[in-house]
Parts: structure tokens; C-alpha cells; sequence
């Protein structure tokens, strides 16, 4: 051979090997993109728990605010109703 010939080489046709790799890299997006799905729902779920707890503790801070008040009126009623001696 000269200088300026050089040697071709093949291009071998796709093996098993070739196919199972596709195939792996097939199964790993699919299960990445099943991953990101269910966090995005557990993200999804986790926040409207939280939403919701924090409706419940504001709900219960207004009862319990509610509560006070009412009970300081039952007091100062109890306490102007009974003559001083």
C-alpha cells in the first residue's frame, strides 16, 4: 500500500449488543420519566397536606382566640356581678 491509500474500515451492522444497549437506554428514560411523575405527584400530594394543616392550625388559632375572648367575658361579668366587700 502507498502512503496515500489507507486502510477503509467497516461498519459493522448493528449487533445484540447494539439493540440491548438501545433498549437499556430506552428502559432508563422511561423509568426516569416514572420517577419524575411520581414525585411530582408525592410533591403535589405533600403540598395540599400541608395546606391543609396549616387551614386546620389557623381555623383552631381563631377558635381558640375565640375561646379567650369569650372566657376573659365570662370573668370581668363574674367579677363586676359580685358585690365588693
Amino acid at each position: 500500500m502507498t502512503e496515500d491509500a489507507k486502510p477503509t474500515e467497516a461498519v459493522a451492522p448493528p449487533t445484540g449488543e447494539t439493540v440491548q444497549s438501545q433498549q437499556n437506554i430506552d428502559a432508563q428514560g422511561q423509568f426516569n420519566a416514572a420517577v419524575d411523575e411520581l414525585l411530582d405527584q408525592l410533591q403535589h400530594k405533600f403540598d395540599n397536606v400541608s395546606r391543609d394543616m396549616f387551614g386546620k392550625l389557623d381555623d383552631m388559632a381563631h377558635r381558640l382566640d375565640d375561646l379567650e375572648a369569650s372566657l376573659t367575658s365570662v370573668t370581668d361579668d363574674a367579677a363586676t356581678a359580685t358585690p365588693a366587700k
